[in-house]
């Protein structure tokens, strides 16, 4: 009888090498198929268009329109004001569209749709409830003033509206309209609500068409949001009411707050004077826009003539005897956002009628030679017949980081003359800028400024601003945009093409635009510093028998940020 073979079991031996190798690929497998997991999570996120009405009744009817909600709700919800409906609430619900009704307990605040593939954007919405109600006769006794009704609901950014009440002021003087404004929140969570805030009506922007004791005619300011808008005039500040901003065609966030404070000084020395004199200083504040608040003056040393001229606080000194020195020493507390936009090109509409700012900022001015036949011949060149504004911008910011250099030599030229040398200083950079888009239809502001670096070193630098109906201002910044590095900065967008449609906020603007003077005296003797910090025409004016003086007027100093 044959004995059969003792059987053999296989033994699988590895070698630690191949071990550990093996466990490397499924540590690597894991992770993509994680990613994979989380990319998929946010391409089917769920996402909110709009709402339809923005301003609802008690227990009124909501339509959420966008995308990713899901063929039904199932463990689906909404959430309102922090609150999630009852199921009973819910009247539809499809993959781009949510019909509900309203809480009645629910205040104004931010909708969201939540699946399981995550939580959506939020959008506002305001209960009609909570919101101010003009009765009728209200506010015919009252001292301050009364916000009674806007022309108009909603609105995209540049448009028109007229505010009707009363105690306004038979003029502004001083006087203003503040819109809604809401930064991201500093440090926030996705979906966590942010401190909302107010932006001005600027009339740097020609934002006033009409200002009467009655009736207010303001264009819907750079930065504003959807809430409330308030009057502040000598009597106080009024109730609000709410405005819609709508047809935006793109997005604008303020994010990465920042707070400096900083200052500088002026010395006047070696005064020569033979009889009665006078001397003005018209000395740069730093610049309000929707991404810059200049929160609080610190010191003003002397009181100034006029604290707030054009952007400019101007000194008066009278009667300077030879020999005396002056001192102004101006310190501030400022806020800077950095600014990130989105835009759709393809949904920029025209405004309905000519806008004062576009007549402002398309035409030429003492630096910015927007009419000059090679500017205008360059510009014709660059955008060849792109007419909308997004676009035409892009177009002239990609010749300008590919053709003109930043030169740090110190030498001044003016703007035609460093667009044919294809080399300009950091000042005269914007200007070209601001020129070329000028004169390619889309309207522009050179702004001066400074950088500063985190250990609060300081340097002069200069960037542009261009206009869009229904976005508002929109920051580049050429120069880093290039790969530039000024003075040695390192620019806190990592990547360089960024610089076009945002701004990071390691920035303080001392001037938007060109703020032209009149002299205060007919025969006053006029200079500019040689170094200046701010689009001005002039900084200095001497008149009557001051016969010499020397001037320095002092780098900005930055003593802290927060």
């Amino acid at each position: 009888m044959k004995t059969p073979a003792p059987a053999h079991h296989g033994h699988l031996h590895l070698s630690p090498r191949h071990f550990l190798r093996g466990l490397a690929y499924l540590v690597a497998l894991t992770a993509l198929v994680g990613a994979g997991l989380r990319l998929y999570g946010l391409w089917k996120s769920p996402r909110i268009e709009r709402l339809s009405p923005i301003v609802v009744e008690p227990g009124g009817l909501v339509r959420i329109e966008g995308r990713n909600f899901g063929a039904a709700r199932g463990e689906s919800r909404v959430e309102v004001d922090g609150v999630a409906p009852t199921a009973s609430s819910y009247l539809s619900w499809a993959e781009g569209e949510i019909a509900l009704k309203l809480p009645a307990t629910a205040d104004s605040g931010l909708v969201y749709v939540v699946t399981r593939f995550g939580r959506s954007n939020p959008k506002l919405f305001m209960n009609r409830a909570r919101l101010p109600v003009a009765a009728k006769g209200v506010g015919e006794g009252r001292r301050g003033p009364y916000l009674a009704s806007l022309s108009v609901e909603k609105g995209p950014i540049g448009s028109l509206v007229t505010l009707s009440g009363y105690n306004f002021g038979a003029n502004r003087e001083g006087g203003r309209v503040l819109f809604a404004w809401n930064p991201e929140a500093p440090g926030a969570r996705p979906g966590e609500r942010a401190e909302p805030g107010t932006v001005v009506a600027s009339e740097q922007d020609l934002s006033y068409e009409l200002w009467s004791d009655k009736e207010i005619r303001v264009r819907v300011p750079d930065g504003a949001a959807s809430g409330s808008v308030f009057v502040s005039a000598a009597g106080g500040v009024s109730n609000g009411l709410f405005f819609d901003v709508t047809a935006m065609p793109g997005t604008k966030r303020y994010l990465d707050r920042r707070s400096y404070t900083l200052g500088y000084t002026v010395s006047i020395t070696k005064t020569k004077a033979t009889g009665a004199n006078e001397l003005f200083l018209w000395t740069p504040r730093p610049a309000q826009s929707a991404s810059q608040r200049l929160s609080k003056i610190l010191t003003e040393e002397p009181v100034p003539l006029m604290p707030d001229y054009r952007g400019a606080a101007l000194y008066r000194f009278k009667d300077i005897p030879s020999g005396q020195d002056l001192t102004v020493t101006q310190s501030f507390l400022v806020q800077t956002w950095a600014v990130e936009t989105s835009c759709d090109p393809d949904r920029i509409q025209r405004p309905p009628e000519p806008l004062p700012l576009q007549a402002a900022y398309l035409a030429a001015d003492e630096l910015v030679p927007a009419a000059a036949v090679e500017v205008q011949a360059l510009a014709k060149r660059i955008v060849q017949a792109e007419k909308n504004p997004w676009r035409a911008a892009r177009l002239v910011y990609e010749y300008l980081v590919k053709n003109l250099a930043l030169d740090e030599s110190g030498e001044r030229r003016k703007v035609v003359e460093a667009l044919a040398a294809k080399r300009a200083d950091a000042s005269t950079y914007a200007l070209a800028a601001a020129a070329l888009l000028r004169a390619a239809g889309v309207p522009a502001v050179p702004i001066a400024g400074i950088l500063i670096d985190p250990s609060r070193r300081s340097l002069r630098h200069s960037w542009v601003e261009f206009y869009v109906y229904g976005l508002g201002w929109v920051p580049m910044d050429p120069i880093l945009g290039s790969g530039a590095r000024p003075g040695g900065f390192e620019p806190a967008l990592s990547e360089p093409e960024r610089y076009f449609g945002n701004i990071d906020s390691r920035r303080v603007a001392f001037s938007r635009g060109y703020a032209s003077f009149a002299p205060m005296t007919p025969t006053g003797r006029r200079a500019l510093p040689s170094r200046p910090i701010a689009y001005q025409s002039f900084y200095e004016e001497a008149a009557g028998s001051l016969e010499a003086y020397s001037s320095f007027w002092g780098d900005v100093e930055v003593s802290g940020l927060y």
